[in-house]
């Protein structure tokens, strides 16, 4: 039986998420909510607490923002763990986790299998977007790495006798998924991406000063044992240009996402009808690009309709933040009226 345990801001499961999985687990299994409604729990608490109530064999970690399109992706699961040297799986990871620097800021050595969201930030963020996944052709099933991210991943509940979600070290919700998986790495046991569940994130996250202090805990905690790399031959040269680009990504995605908390703080008290500044002009670009580049994505998306994609740059052309209404204008014509594609 496969436990899922989900960390979650409200007192209930969603109704929707309840019934994707049965609908698509094919398995026994049972739902183990950690309800932090009320912040009470540290993820690293949270899923502590859910391995102890946990009955099943194989313990399933996810977030709330998953939609699953395979079907009997609980019998992958069931049958890819029993092997003894499969520690942990999921669907996105990193094969190179170097001493100072964040794996996922590692691009050319991270791996994705899944469908990504990304939700659009403008005053009435209703809609996101899905990046489909980019699977090479004769690929094994299992994709070895060194760690997996928390979106979703798999492990054996008895490996459980020997590790542990560190609530010691870590107070906040960032690297549980990194940390757990160095653990596990130092078992012997391996940490792979199975490409044979295809699943749906909606969400692509936001990065804090938090996780930058998480990241400096993470760090010393494992200096001994970093660089660590499974799956892919990584030369000393490879190091140095991975280090020569990534310190520098993190921090400007780091700047980039303080500035979307504070927007979505302004959007939200304005929602609210409450007092509040007005929008500053880097605000303003922060809202078009967002919504410029959903639409443009939907323009040249064949499987979306005409008709709704003209409601999409109809709005965007009477938006008070729209900066480039003649261009994307210009793409939808050629596109969906020259080139009649999404007919």
């Amino acid at each position: 039986m496969i436990s899922i345990i989900i960390c979650s801001k409200c007192s209930q499961t969603d109704f929707k998420l309840l019934q994707n999985i049965q609908d698509t687990i094919g398995v026994d299994y049972e739902i183990v909510h950690i309800d932090n409604s009320q912040h009470k729990y540290s993820i690293f608490q949270a899923y502590n607490l859910g391995v102890e109530r946990a009955k099943g064999e194989y313990l399933c970690f996810m977030h709330e923002d998953v939609v699953f399109h395979s079907h009997d992706w609980g019998k992958v699961v069931e049958f890819t763990l029993a092997d003894d040297i499969v520690g942990a799986i999921g669907v996105a990871g990193g094969n190179v986790q170097l001493a100072d620097v964040d794996w996922r800021f590692c691009y050319e050595t991270g791996y994705l299998h899944l469908l990504q969201g990304a939700y659009t930030i403008e005053e009435n963020p209703k809609y996101y977007y899905a990046v489909k996944p980019k699977v090479s052709k004769g690929r094994e099933p299992l994709w070895q790495v060194v760690t997996l991210d928390g979106l979703w991943f798999c492990i054996r509940k008895e490996l459980f006798r020997h590790i542990r979600f560190d609530e010691e070290n870590f107070h906040d919700f960032h690297l549980y998924d990194s940390d757990i998986c160095m653990q596990i790495n130092k078992l012997g046991k391996g940490v792979f991406i199975t490409h044979d569940i295809l699943m749906e994130h909606k969400s692509i996250g936001l990065f804090t000063e938090s996780y930058r202090e998480s990241l400096h805990v993470f760090f010393k905690k494992w200096k001994d044992d970093l660089p660590m790399i499974r799956g892919l031959y990584v030369s000393a040269q490879d190091i140095e240009y991975l280090l020569s680009y990534a310190p520098k990504d993190f921090e400007e995605r780091l700047s980039h996402d303080i500035k979307i908390r504070e927007l979505n703080r302004v959007i939200a008290l304005k929602k609210e009808g409450q007092p509040c500044r007005n929008y500053t002009d880097e605000e303003i670009a922060l809202m078009d690009e967002s919504a410029y580049k959903y639409r443009h994505k939907c323009i040249k998306d064949k499987q979306i309709p005409t008709s709704y994609v003209k409601d999409l740059v109809d709005e965007y052309r009477h938006s008070s933040f729209a900066r480039r209404k003649f261009k994307l204008y210009y793409k939808y014509v050629w596109y969906r009226v020259i080139k009649r594609i999404g007919k």
